[in-house]
């Protein structure tokens, strides 16, 4: 039984790889249709995001399985309920990367300068969702803290980034809607460094049987107010 069950969590490994490439070649490819505003790309991960819905839901299934046919320890427990919170991250990066696509679509046919800083903040984002996937399979407990600290870069882009955005729409020189489109795609990278962060407090929860708010003080303050 110990045997099966193993295998069956190796193979939960191996989808949530297949999984994540597919996530990170969304983001990849999201990142080039924002440089170049080339629609064709663009269009291409708005049409991919169903596969990737469907990736996620199987792997779901695959996790409700082994809760209800095996019968796992305390840490398979775990592994298998933070995939389950983990996958779900996953699936939104991909969302958060659609959106973006979305708003180059509407961008592109009259295309305005793109604040370097807005690229600097999608590597930024890139590079954590990438870490946080591995970090996640390998039970990287170093790389999954250092992704976290990472974090506090993403977040000081958006609110320079957003009060730049603001200066220009209350200037008047450049289109309100369009300011508003980069507005929010800046509003997604921000997300996209959340949902790693988020991946990364699951793979500190697999180590440790706790799950810890790897985020800034004041969301610490925030969340513990609210609970």
């Amino acid at each position: 039984m110990r045997y099966h069950l193993e295998k069956s969590l190796q193979e939960l490994k191996d989808e949530i790889g297949r999984l994540g490439g597919m996530v990170e070649e969304s983001l990849d490819k999201t990142f080039l249709a924002l440089q170049t505003m080339d629609e064709a790309l663009a269009r291409d991960v708005i049409i991919h995001d169903d596969a990737i819905d469907h990736a996620e839901s199987n792997i779901e299934k695959k996790c409700l399985s082994l809760f209800a046919l095996q019968q796992p320890l305390a840490r398979d427990l775990r592994m298998i309920g933070s995939t389950l919170k983990m996958i779900t991250d996953l699936e939104r990066i991909a969302d958060h990367a659609a959106d973006i696509s979305e708003l180059i679509l509407r961008l592109a046919p009259k295309p305005q300068a793109i604040h370097p800083d807005i690229f600097r903040m999608a590597e930024k984002a890139r590079n954590m969702v990438g870490r946080s996937i591995d970090a996640f399979i390998n039970q990287d407990m170093e790389t999954a803290r250092a992704v976290c600290r990472d974090d506090d870069a993403v977040d000081q882009l958006f609110n320079e980034l957003v009060m730049h955005i603001a200066t220009q729409i209350k200037s008047g020189d450049r289109s309100v809607e369009q300011l508003i489109d980069i507005m929010f795609i800046v509003k997604y990278l921000e997300r996209i460094g959340d949902h790693a962060t988020n991946i990364c407090e699951w793979v500190v929860y697999n180590e440790t049987g706790m799950h810890q708010h790897l985020q800034h003080p004041r969301e610490k303050l925030e969340e513990t107010q609210q609970d």
